[in-house]
């Protein structure tokens, strides 16, 4: 049996939870879910920072195992990959901004992985050549016009992101980027898990913390 410690992040990446209970209201898992059910799909980043993750109701790879026909995960983390494999998911090591698994999905999911990349384009032109040709690419990432930055600029002029972070996002620069690879935005939906931020009376732009993207292929008319 494999022993994970608390790392990657520590404790601000563990979340706590009964391992059966699944959050499906979650902003981010039932947008994720609502494109997997019934497709083949494959969760890009499935460790989740710390595979001691799985017992979590927030775990996103558990939420859409169980909804689609068939999921595997897929992580740079060895070590988490190794022991989620001993608890039963099919999960396999690779980098994101480099790999082919010789088959294609009906969806991509990629959570909260996109800032953490050095070459972006490199992943989405991946992502495209495992998409079958109506597939989703489904992906969520912070948002930076949240209130608390936009606040932490104001009166301090030190933003500080996540030191893991290469990159932030915001919907017209991923939209240009996605634009470039010959893909284009299908659905947008702004979250938090946090009860402050859903309760301000503010725009969704500024007041949620995380962007979650659905993006599909630009069909090529002849």
């Amino acid at each position: 049996m494999t022993s994970i410690p608390c790392r990657l992040g520590e404790k601000s990446h563990l979340f706590k939870g009964n391992i059966t209970e699944i959050a499906f209201n979650d902003h981010s898992i039932g947008f994720f879910c609502k494109y997997a059910k019934g497709k083949t799909v494959l969760d890009l980043g499935c460790v989740n920072h710390n595979p001691l993750n799985y017992r979590s109701k927030y775990w996103v790879h558990k939420a859409l195992c169980g909804v689609a026909s068939d999921c595997i995960g897929m992580d740079i983390d060895e070590e988490g990959v190794l022991f989620l494999k001993e608890k039963g998911y099919k999960v396999f090591v690779g980098n994101a901004e480099n790999f082919n698994l010789e088959r294609r999905f009906d969806v991509i999911v990629a959570g909260e992985i996109i800032e953490h990349l050095g070459n972006v384009s490199n992943f989405i032109e991946c992502a495209k050549s495992h998409l079958n040709p109506s597939g989703v690419l489904v992906l969520s990432t912070p948002n930076p016009w949240h209130w608390r930055f936009i606040l932490k600029g104001l009166f301090s002029c030190n933003v500080k992101p996540n030191p893991e972070h290469a990159c932030w996002f915001c919907l017209p620069t991923i939209t240009q980027l996605l634009s470039r690879h010959n893909m284009a935005v299908r659905e947008i939906k702004f979250g938090s898990r946090n009860w402050l931020d859903r309760s301000l009376p503010l725009p969704p732009l500024i007041k949620h913390g995380t962007l979650n993207m659905a993006a599909t292929l630009i069909q090529k008319k002849f």
